[in-house]
């Protein structure tokens, strides 16, 4: 597979974990907890090849953001499909529910921390526009802040916060769709 075919399937699997998370979580809430269940996990399926299909392509340049891309898509996978399996495990009883919740609000600290170390390597690496790695950059930051706001009891203020991390994402997807990225990652960082 070429490194433009590569990028292609990232984009789209950024793509494909929206729906598959999202739509896991309106099951498992709606008590349809098998097909839910299955949409978590093909989520974290998902977001753990897309660190599998990154890393070596940022290794080329950068061999320990490669390694924090890997792993923090490993880890936010795991644990959003850990929560989602604690959910199930106690019928999505008290317990589970504040479980699940847990494991998202850790799972996504994860990823802002993962993310913002992707995207500052993308801004030095040029391998897509600069106003697309900053936004980026900033995107995760802000995810990180608005996480915090939830657990701090301030959720009407984190969804704003939170929200651009997604955008990004969805912009990010279609852009590797559509484009890859410069000189295929091997920009010298």
């Amino acid at each position: 597979m070429s490194v433009r075919q590569k990028l292609a399937l990232v984009g789209g699997l950024y793509l494909v974990a929206f729906p598959f998370y999202g739509g896991g979580q309106y099951l498992l809430l709606g008590g349809q907890h098998a097909l839910g269940l299955a949409l978590v996990l093909a989520n974290t399926a998902s977001v753990i090849a897309i660190g599998v299909l990154l890393r070596p392509l940022i290794a080329q340049t950068s061999p320990g953001v490669a390694a924090v891309t890997l792993w923090g898509r490993a880890l936010e996978g795991l644990i959003l499909g850990a929560g989602a399996l604690a959910f199930v495990a106690t019928a999505g009883k008290g317990l589970g529910d504040a479980l699940n919740d847990h494991a998202y609000q850790a799972a996504m600290l994860v990823l802002a921390v993962a993310g913002a170390v992707f995207a500052r390597w993308m801004l030095a690496a040029r391998v897509v526009p600069a106003a697309l790695s900053a936004a980026g950059l900033i995107a995760y930051l802000s995810l990180g802040t608005g996480i915090v706001l939830e657990i701090v009891g301030q959720q009407d203020l984190s969804l704003w916060f939170i929200a651009g991390a997604g955008i990004f994402e969805l912009v990010f997807a279609v852009w590797l769709i559509a484009h890859g990225w410069r000189d295929g990652g091997r920009a010298q960082v």
